[in-house]
């Protein structure tokens, strides 16, 4: 009889090893992606917003590193994460680092396709000498169009991915409701 629970005991022991070694293996992997998948849909979403902000300061007659320290003040609160590493780029450029410099820098950090294309197009602003003002203003419209193309897409994909829960869930409850009052009413038939 002691031996029975003294197998059991251990059987419960190594099962709470092996989940703990798997939740240990597997669990950390996917609260970082997690926490990655945040941060790039906080930076993704906020950059249109410190563009709008750029585009503000640049008309204002701010330079644009004086802009960069005021946007990231200013966005502190609603996107903490990018206003972090656009305080950073403040930092650097007061530090002496180039302008393109530390925007290749932001754009490595944040890995971010509109960091690289926002650096891109001040370097070549600068280098041809057109308006900062308009070009910041195109780029911002671009990017506005780009999220609410990605709102639309989600949109429209967000049909095929309610199917499944739809089938699953809800379709037999409603032959349900449908089937048994008549297979009530067969059995009490006879």
């Amino acid at each position: 009889h002691w031996m029975a629970s003294a197998d059991s005991t251990m059987t419960s022991r190594w099962t709470f090893v092996i989940l703990s070694g798997a939740a240990g293996y597997f669990l950390p992997g996917l609260v970082l992606t997690q926490k990655v998948r945040e941060k790039m849909r906080e930076y993704r979403n906020g950059f249109p917003d410190f563009m709008d902000l750029m585009i503000v300061c640049s008309d204002a007659g701010m330079s644009m590193e004086a802009g960069i320290e005021r946007v990231s003040k200013e966005l502190a609160k609603t996107y903490p994460s990018l206003s972090m590493n656009l305080q950073l780029v403040s930092l650097e450029l007061r530090a002496g680092r180039s302008l393109d410099d530390a925007l290749k820098a932001l754009a490595d950090r944040l890995s971010l396709d509109e960091v690289r294309s926002f650096a891109t197009l001040l370097q070549q602003s600068k280098e041809l000498g057109t308006s900062l003002s308009g070009a910041l203003r195109v780029f911002s419209d671009e990017m506005r169009h780009k999220r609410m193309s990605l709102a639309e897409e989600k949109a429209h994909a967000l049909p095929a991915k309610m199917s499944v829960p739809v089938t699953v869930c809800i379709l037999p409850v409603v032959l349900m409701i449908a089937i048994i009052p008549i297979i009530v009413k067969m059995t009490t038939a006879h």
